[in-house]
């Protein structure tokens, strides 16, 4: 049985858009934020998150790995591992060494879905704003029951 993923990242205390994309999307096996929600855990449910540069609840991990369909992922906001000189080498590091072969990861407000040494990284874009003069986005990912991980860009219509 295929297994579904609601993706968010970068909603920056944008409240509205969680509570509806939950609302809209009520059948997810997985309802993921990937940090900047400036928001505490209570206040997002159902989302299981982790914490951003701009987030003020500690109790939100940096990282956290899951396992969907025999994918190990690595959730991470991606501001310790992302930087200007070394693009995203720095989470391909990480993923590596967390023997992760999916990563989901914010930070940038730019979507992204690509394959580097046999991991795949996807960045939903922010729910809020991105920074590429693109509309606000988030992901839904399917686990195909064939082991495909399928990545669909949704885009929030202003």
């Amino acid at each position: 049985m295929s297994k579904k993923v609601l993706l968010v990242s970068d909603n920056h205390f944008n409240r509205r858009i969680l509570s509806e994309l939950s609302m809209k999307y009520d059948d997810m096996d997985y309802y993921l934020h990937l940090g900047d929600s400036e928001m505490y855990a209570d206040e997002i449910k159902p989302f299981i998150a982790v914490r951003g540069n701009n987030d003020f609840d500690r109790t939100f991990p940096i990282d956290r790995l899951l396992v969907i369909d025999n994918h190990k992922i690595l959730m991470t906001h991606g501001h310790r591992y992302i930087s200007l000189l070394s693009q995203n080498d720095g989470l391909l590091t990480k993923a590596k060494a967390s023997g992760a072969d999916i990563v989901f990861f914010g930070h940038t407000h730019h979507f992204a879905d690509y394959q580097t040494e046999g991991i795949r990284f996807v960045n939903p874009g922010s729910c809020n704003h991105n920074r590429d003069n693109t509309p606000p986005s988030y992901a839904i990912v399917e686990f195909g029951d064939d082991g495909k991980v399928l990545v669909k860009r949704c885009n929030i219509k202003l």
